[in-house]
């Protein structure tokens, strides 16, 4: 109930967001919304699986084939741009129901949006043979449209991908063909038709004319669903062309929303705002993080085609990140250098005191017997040479700090080369993988290399907890001596470190802020503050010392 509350005053916060007017356009405001529905993403994907989950309930008591062909057709609504696989499976038991009942039209049909989803994820050859086993004669109207639509997807399709001039022009004439009988047989209302006559306004650059087509298409279609946010980005194509770049994000960001929302997968929008935010150097961490989720999101979906699309941008966006990330590094150097040379110069004048310390204790014990004044003048210097031994040993424990920062500084870059290195091997080892099999003609095998899933994020753990228990082997010790024992905290059964030892292990290391820890555990900053001060209700002694006695760890 209370994620349902949240979620609904965080829908509310970004409808009064959009509705600022087009000439108010609050960018940031909207990719807050996505932020937050990229956080409660988990929560959305719940929701359409909880709608299989009754659908499949439903299948198991279904007596007629009617019925049941009805719900697996319903369970194939609710996978075509959730998973890929799942949407073909029920299309094929629908595909089966329909033979054993001796219904052609809804076999063909069947045949017809099976092949529309094999097209979109690259199966090609596929697509077109499913196309091939259609009975064209046995269609009804709702057939045909599914067989125009898939049709002229396939061939469009082909056209854009092939590097061969006749056969791109074959495929693209056929496509043509295609589309002038789908505009024979679909309504003027329906969405295949009117995102098509935009599409050839937007060719012929009569941006107007698309965007009077676009406003009349939006204006009549349900804001939230899936039509709205296909009508999003088609807004977003033209306001792109037109070089208004307010609205051209504004729509794109409102596709980005709605397709989060409806825990569509086969993401579209997100990817290519995460390239246009990748231009702006204040963006860069938002644009890593939505082409983060994006590739996630086409993991799930399962089309090569997606992956294939997403991955230079990754890549891009990654560069740029760990660009960002070293000139970071390079400030935090410098500003390194000038505390040094500060620390030479205080040491400089340590050893000039130092001196004239000891000329003030030879001229105080030469005068003391003859004049008392300059013994209250030497017990005034006196007082001031402990000042100073008190600055020796603040100096010094600062010198003992510095070394050892110096020697965590390379210890962790050792670490960081290795792990460089360990990912070019991982890299060459791919490349070699990937020229094998484009010479042996695998491309079975390209195609599971391009469906793997290569999160990398719980490697990063690992890593970085082994990094960090190589450093301070006594860490988890070291920090339970600071607990009541019902407040002692143990590794995991794997080693790891823990989401609770980690947030103190970024604590160790110099990372108190609690967004920045959150950015790094991909949790919410509300979160971290629940862990930081659920420990400290275990601290023995005072509570607001205890993260600094969690720094001082291993500083001996």
């Amino acid at each position: 109930m209370k994620r349902n509350i949240i979620t609904l005053l965080a829908t509310l916060f970004c409808l009064a967001a959009g509705a600022t007017g087009q000439n108010s356009v609050n960018l940031d405001s909207l990719y807050e919304c996505l932020d937050r529905a990229i956080d409660s993403s988990r929560y959305y994907v719940k929701q359409r699986q909880a709608r299989i989950d009754r659908l499949r309930d439903k299948v198991k008591i279904a007596a007629g084939l009617g019925e049941r062909y009805r719900l697996w057709f319903g369970m194939y609504q609710e996978y075509r741009s959730f998973m890929n696989d799942s949407a073909v499976a029920c299309l094929d038991r629908c595909l089966s129901l329909a033979t054993k009942a001796n219904d052609s039209r809804r076999r063909n049909e069947c045949l017809a949006r099976m092949a529309f989803q094999c097209s979109t994820t690259g199966m090609y050859p596929e697509s077109m043979q499913l196309l091939s086993d259609i009975d064209t004669t046995k269609l009804d109207h709702e057939g045909l449209r599914s067989y125009l639509i898939a049709a002229q997807h396939l061939y469009s399709e082909l056209g854009y991908y092939s590097s061969v001039s006749w056969l791109k022009s074959s495929y693209l004439a056929t496509a043509g063909k295609y589309l002038s009988a789908m505009y024979k047989v679909l309504s003027p209302d329906d969405d295949y038709y009117v995102m098509h006559r935009i599409l050839d306004l937007y060719d012929t650059n009569d941006l107007k004319g698309a965007l009077r087509l676009s406003d009349k298409w939006i204006s009549r279609i349900e804001k939230g669903s899936h039509s709205y946010a296909i009508a999003a980005f088609y807004r977003f194509l033209i306001y792109s062309k037109m070089g208004n770049t307010e609205e051209t994000m504004h729509w794109l960001a409102e596709s980005a929303i709605t397709d989060t929302r409806l825990a569509v997968m086969d993401q579209g929008s997100l990817w290519e705002l995460a390239n246009r935010l990748s231009q702006d150097p204040d963006q860069l961490q938002r644009a890593y993080r939505y082409i983060k989720f994006t590739w996630h999101c086409s993991q799930i979906f399962n089309t090569r085609v997606r992956s294939n699309q997403i991955s230079p941008v990754l890549s891009l966006i990654e560069g740029n990140y760990q660009k960002h990330i070293e000139e970071v590094n390079l400030r935090q150097s410098i500003i390194l250098g000038v505390v040094c040379v500060l620390l030479v110069v205080a040491v400089g004048l340590f050893i000039f005191a130092n001196r004239q310390r000891r000329n003030l204790k030879t001229a105080r014990n030469a005068l003391d017997k003859s004049n008392r004044e300059l013994k209250k003048l030497n017990s005034r210097l006196s007082k001031y040479v402990e000042q100073q031994n008190e600055l020796n040993d603040k100096l010094a424990a600062a010198n003992r700090s510095l070394d050892d920062s110096n020697r965590m500084k390379e210890l962790y870059i050792g670490r960081f080369l290795n792990l460089c290195s360990e990912y070019i091997d991982k890299s060459e080892s791919l490349r070699q993988n990937i020229n094998k099999r484009i010479k042996n003609k695998d491309y079975a095998g390209l195609a599971r290399i391009a469906a793997a899933n290569h999160d990398t994020r719980d490697d990063f753990y690992r890593n970085f907890d082994s990094s960090f228990l190589k450093l301070f082997p006594d860490f988890v010790k070291d920090f339970n001596t600071l607990l009541t024992p019902e407040g002692q905290v143990r590794l995991a059964d794997d080693g790891s470190l823990g989401t609770t030892l980690r947030i103190f292990a970024l604590i160790r290391l110099g990372i108190d802020d609690s967004s920045r820890i959150a950015g790094f555990l991909h949790y919410s900053v509300n979160t971290i503050y629940n862990y930081r001060a659920k420990i400290k209700g275990f601290a023995i002694g005072d509570r607001n010392e205890f993260e600094d006695k969690v720094r001082a760890i291993g500083m001996k």
